[in-house]
C-alpha cells in the first residue's frame, strides 16, 4: 500500500475540521450561556429558537418582546434576571478589616457628602428607575455588551468542540492505523445513499419539531404602544405593576432626553461665540484678532477633562459633544465614573465610550465609586488605565494612581487594599519621585498635594470635591481640580436632569515644554443653559522657598 502523501493528510484533517464546524455550531449557538448585565441587574443571557426576547423575572413573571426585527433566523434570546449588586459583598467581606482602618485625615461623611447618599429603600429604588431609564434611553450599550458576550461565549465553545472532536477523530485514526482505516473505508463504499437518507431525516425531524413547538403569537400589552416595546407581552404578577412602572421608567427617560436635548442645542449655540482668547503656548503667544491674515503656528494638544460622572448618561452626551466641538486630542477622566462600581455599572462607562469620538484615546484613574472592576473593564474597552503607572497622550506623558477607597451606599467609604489615603498618598509621592512624567492624574486632590508640596509632580489634575478649585500652586506644582461632570448634588440622584451645576474642562498643552497653558470651563445649569467661560492661564510653579504654609479645604468630597 503507497504511504498517504502529507498533503493529502492536511487536506483530509482540513475537511474533517470543516464538516465537525459545520456540525457543533447549533450546538455552540444554542448551549453558550453569558452572565452579563440588565439594567441594574445580573443577567443570564442564553440564544432561543422561538424568534422574541425574553425577560424573566421569575416569580414575578416574563416580559416577552418581537425579536424578527433583531435577530435573523428566527433565533430569539432569553434573558434570566438576577440579583442587582449593592456592593460587590465577595470584596468586600475579604476587606472587612481594612475597611476599618480609615484615613486619619478623610472627614467623615455628613449629610452633605455624597458618601451619605444612598442605603434607604426609596433611594434603592430611585437608583434602579434611573438605571431602567439610562438602559432605555441609551440602548446601544447594552446591546454591544450582549453581542461581545454572546460571541465570546459562542466562539469559545464552538472551538472547543471542533478542537475536542477533530482531535478525537485524529487520535483515533492514529490509534487504528492505515490499514484497518482503509477496511472502514471499503465497508461503508456503496451506502453514501444511506448516510444522506439519514441526514436527510434528521434535518426533517428538526425542523418539524420546530414548527410544532413555534410559540403561540405575542400579546402585545397596549402600555407598549408607541415605545421601542411597541408589540410586547407581560405575563405572571409582573403584568399587576407594569403599567406603572413602565410609565415611570419612561416618563423618567422621556424627561431626561428632552431635558440634554435641549442641552445640546444650547452648547451648539454658544459653542461659536466661545471666548476665543487665552495662551497658545506657555511662553505667553496669544492667536491674533479675528480675521487677521496672519495665523499663528500654535504647536498645542487638547485635552478634554470631566470627573465625577456618576452615571449621568445625559452628560455623557455632553461630554462626547465638547470632545467633537473641541477637536480634542483625547479624553482624560478623573474617576467616580459610576456610584457604587458594581459590574452592572460597568453599563455607565459603556455609554460614555460610545458617546465620545470612536478613535479618540481615553485615559481614566479609579474613583472612590468606581472599583477595580469598573477600571478592568475599562481597560477592555481599549481605555488607559493609570494604576501607579504612566501613559502616553499625545506626546504627553501622564502619571497617576486609583483612590484606595471604594464609597459604598450605606456603609461609606471601605479600603480596597491595606494602606489607608494617607499611606497611599506618601507611597505616590515615593513613586512619582522616581519616575519621569509630565502631569499627574489623581481622583482625590488631597491624595497628590504631596507629591506636589515635595516637588515631585509639577502639575496634576483631579476631581472628588464636587467643587471646582484653580488652577493654583500647591507646594512647588501645580493643581486643577474638576467639579461634578455629572452634576452629583449630595442627597440627590445623579442620573436624569441636572440638580446642580455640571462642569466639564477644556485643557491645552504646550507640546514643545509638555506644561499645561491653560483650561475652559463648560458648565451646564439645571435650567439647560450652557456657559463657556474665558480661558484660564495655569501659573507658572513657584520654587518651595516662596511658598508660604498652606492648608486644604474643608470638603467632604465625592
Amino acid at each position: 500500500m503507497m504511504p498517504v502523501s502529507a498533503r493529502r493528510r492536511t487536506s483530509a484533517l482540513l475537511i474533517l475540521m470543516a464538516v465537525v464546524a459545520v456540525v457543533t455550531l447549533p450546538w455552540a449557538l444554542f448551549s453558550a450561556r453569558a452572565e452579563l448585565s440588565f439594567g441594574p441587574h445580573e443577567a443570564r443571557y442564553q440564544i432561543t429558537a422561538d424568534s422574541r426576547l425574553t425577560v424573566d423575572f421569575g416569580p414575578l413573571g416574563k416580559l416577552l418582546v418581537p425579536a424578527d426585527e433583531y435577530l435573523p433566523l428566527g433565533l430569539g434570546l432569553t434573558v434570566d434576571i438576577g440579583e442587582i449588586p449593592v456592593s460587590g459583598v465577595e470584596e468586600d467581606e475579604g476587606r472587612a478589616g481594612a475597611s476599618e482602618r480609615r484615613s486619619d485625615r478623610d472627614p467623615p461623611a455628613s449629610a452633605s457628602s455624597p458618601e451619605s447618599v444612598g442605603g434607604g429603600a426609596v433611594d434603592a429604588l430611585g437608583g434602579d428607575v434611573a438605571s431602567y431609564a439610562a438602559l432605555f434611553s441609551a440602548p446601544q450599550a447594552q446591546v454591544d455588551e450582549v453581542v461581545d458576550g454572546m460571541t465570546t461565549e459562542i466562539l469559545a465553545r464552538w472551538a472547543l468542540a471542533v478542537c475536542i472532536i477533530s482531535g478525537a477523530a485524529v487520535a483515533m485514526a492514529f490509534i487504528l492505523g492505515p490499514v484497518r482505516l482503509a477496511g472502514i473505508g471499503r465497508a461503508l463504499v456503496g451506502k453514501e445513499l444511506i448516510g444522506i437518507g439519514l441526514v436527510t431525516v434528521l434535518v426533517l425531524a428538526s425542523v418539524g419539531t420546530a414548527v410544532l413547538t413555534r410559540p403561540t403569537p405575542l400579546v402585545a400589552d397596549p402600555a407598549f404602544e408607541g415605545t421601542p416595546l411597541a408589540g410586547a407581552q407581560v405575563t405572571g404578577r409582573l403584568g399587576g405593576v407594569i403599567d406603572a412602572a413602565f410609565t415611570a421608567v419612561k416618563d423618567f427617560s422621556d424627561d431626561n432626553d428632552a431635558f440634554y436635548d435641549q442641552v445640546l442645542a444650547n452648547l451648539r449655540s454658544q459653542w461659536n461665540a466661545r471666548p476665543m482668547t487665552g495662551n497658545w503656548s506657555d511662553q505667553g503667544m496669544v492667536p491674533p484678532p479675528h480675521g487677521a491674515d496672519q495665523g499663528v503656528s500654535a504647536d498645542v494638544s487638547t485635552f478634554v477633562f470631566g470627573s465625577d460622572l456618576h452615571c449621568n448618561i445625559g452628560m455623557a452626551r455632553v461630554v462626547g459633544a465638547v470632545a467633537r466641538m473641541s477637536d480634542a486630542d483625547a479624553y482624560i477622566d478623573g474617576g467616580d465614573v459610576t456610584m457604587t462600581g458594581t459590574s452592572a455599572e460597568n453599563y455607565c462607562l459603556d455609554v460614555l465610550d460610545d458617546e465620545l469620538p470612536e478613535k479618540l484615546p481615553r485615559m481614566i484613574v479609579k474613583g472612590n465609586h468606581d472599583s477595580t472592576e469598573t477600571t478592568s473593564h475599562a481597560r477592555t474597552q481599549g481605555w488607559k488605565v493609570l494604576e501607579d503607572s504612566s501613559a502616553q497622550m499625545s506626546g504627553v506623558t501622564f502619571f497617576g494612581g486609583p483612590d484606595p477607597r471604594r464609597t459604598v451606599f450605606g456603609s461609606g467609604p471601605q479600603l480596597e487594599t491595606d494602606l489607608t489615603a494617607d499611606q497611599y498618598a506618601q507611597n505616590l509621592r515615593t513613586e512619582a519621585c522616581a519616575s519621569d512624567f509630565d502631569i499627574m492624574v489623581i481622583h482625590d486632590p488631597r491624595i497628590g498635594a504631596p507629591s506636589l508640596r515635595s516637588g515631585c509632580a509639577t502639575y496634576s489634575l483631579s476631581g472628588h470635591w464636587h467643587k471646582r478649585v484653580g488652577p493654583e500652586t500647591l507646594g512647588s506644582g501645580v493643581r486643577y481640580v474638576s467639579s461634578t461632570t455629572g452634576g452629583a448634588l449630595a442627597n440627590a440622584l445623579t442620573p436624569g436632569p441636572l440638580k446642580m451645576d455640571a462642569e466639564l474642562s477644556i485643557l491645552r498643552v504646550d507640546n514643545r515644554t509638555k506644561r499645561p497653558i491653560d483650561v475652559q470651563i463648560v458648565t451646564v445649569s439645571p435650567d439647560k443653559t450652557v456657559t463657556i467661560d474665558p480661558w484660564r492661564t495655569f501659573p507658572r510653579p513657584v520654587p518651595l522657598i516662596a511658598q508660604p504654609p498652606q492648608t486644604e479645604p474643608s470638603t467632604g468630597g465625592g
